[in-house]
């Protein structure tokens, strides 16, 4: 089996490389000026044109692109291509107030379909497996991308979605799975049930699993190497863009290979959103350089993290990043699931529209059996009602499930023992 997938692009010297961006970039300017009227109003008012573009580096004089502008534009206003061409839509609301809808061209798809079939060849993924999906097929887009992925590169695909743990097992043991693809908690809760159940690894296939969308601590990863005996792997995405698939180590684990040949990333200031020095850590933003349907110049993705272009023993010379393991805004995740403290903010308004002050408890472990509590200052009303006051508790607890499909303990407490945390978000190990 050959060790890349596309070995020319994947290999080629970083001069090449340089010029290839460049030349996709000014294509990727000129669609955005042309026919996306955000980047045309925007370009206009600093006076710019894409052909004033001669450099890499001369992209930082355009501002960063956020994740409010593009909810702004919510459908279409940031479509490139008129919706006959648009293939595919991914529709996103978690963490946001509101939503919005990203689109790709058939062109979109595909590339993003090559670029995960390298990952998976970079992590020994080949014809001889049997890969196990077990993503849920739903808004998160990523399970069809695996999916396709691997067909691609020819493998097997075992499509078993949010299937119980124990069904997982049994089709594991029965199809005899070599590669896992989940999150990492489900993973860790996979295992778990496996010793529960007092399955030994003997009795399973499993050889590699590839995880995301949640961070994976060098702990996380150890734990899950040793309870599944498998090559753990870390896959990196943008919900803007594509997720998964931007980035994802290969066997020597030293990092996130980005597929620098469709985004152009930069390490900057979150303050000012100027590019940093080469090494430092700092807020990842990255330009599409091939997308047709849903051009981003500069996005902002919140994720903290450093590149290293030194070389990998792998062969591979595009840029590695560290894991992002932070943000620069107030996204945080629990179980997998990314929420912002507005999004619960409103939904608790939503529930119980009464209620004054509240605080957010995050309770981390590793992101395996996260917690997330909900402390709630009951309305003075509700203080001697003791069945008023539980009925409140479940009202918001059943909203927050339904909307943010994760179990949410709500405490109900008095106000002043709030008074000092208020609306605040409190991390506890």
């Amino acid at each position: 089996m050959s060790a890349f997938w596309n070995e020319k692009i994947e290999t080629l010297p970083r001069e090449e490389l340089a010029d290839l961006q460049l030349e996709r970039l000014q294509v990727t300017l000129n669609r955005g000026y042309a026919k996306v009227d955000f980047y045309r109003q925007r370009f206009e008012e600093l006076g710019f044109l894409p052909e004033d573009i001669n450099s890499m580096e001369d992209l930082a004089r355009l501002p960063c692109t956020t994740v409010n502008d593009l909810v702004e534009h919510y459908p279409y206003g940031l479509f490139s291509v008129p919706l006959k061409s648009i293939v595919r839509l991914k529709f996103s609301t978690a963490p946001r107030i509101r939503p919005l809808v990203i689109g790709y061209t058939q062109r979109d798809v595909q590339n993003w379909l090559e670029v995960m079939a390298r990952h998976m060849i970079a992590m020994g993924i080949g014809v001889q497996d049997i890969i196990q999906i077990a993503f849920n097929y739903g808004l998160f887009t990523g399970a069809f991308t695996f999916n396709q992925a691997a067909e691609l590169i020819g493998a097997t695909v075992a499509p078993t979605s949010i299937a119980s743990a124990t069904i997982q097992i049994q089709i594991m043991q029965d199809f005899r799975s070599t590669v896992l693809a989940t999150s990492p908690t489900f993973a860790m809760h996979i295992a778990e049930t496996r010793e529960r159940l007092g399955i030994d690894l003997d009795q399973t296939f499993l050889k590699i699993g590839l995880f995301g969308p949640e961070a994976m601590s060098p702990d996380v990863r150890r734990r899950l190497e040793e309870r599944l005996r498998i090559q753990a792997y870390t896959v990196y995405g943008v919900n803007e863009m594509v997720e998964p698939g931007m980035a994802a180590e290969c066997q020597e684990k030293s990092g996130l290979h980005l597929a620098e040949d469709h985004f152009y990333p930069e390490i900057v200031d979150p303050d000012s959103c100027q590019p940093l020095a080469q090494g430092q850590e700092g807020e990842l933003v990255i330009t599409t350089l091939t997308n047709e349907g849903y051009p981003l110049i500069r996005f902002r993705t919140g994720d903290i993290t450093r590149l290293d272009f030194s070389p990998c023993p792998c062969g591979r010379t595009g840029v590695r990043m560290a894991p992002p393991l932070s943000r620069s805004d107030d996204l945080f995740m629990v179980r997998g699931i990314s929420i912002h403290p507005k999004q619960v903010e409103r939904l608790l308004r939503e529930a119980a529209p009464e209620v004054e002050s509240y605080r957010i408890i995050v309770r981390k472990r590793d992101g395996l059996n996260d917690q997330l509590e909900l402390q709630v200052a009951y309305p003075e009303n509700y203080v001697s009602e003791w069945y008023h006051t539980h009925a409140l508790a479940d009202d918001i607890r059943a909203h927050l499930r339904r909307a943010l499909g994760l179990g949410v303990k709500v405490k109900l407490m008095e106000a002043s023992n709030l008074a000092e945390d208020a609306g605040r978000v409190v991390f506890e190990d």
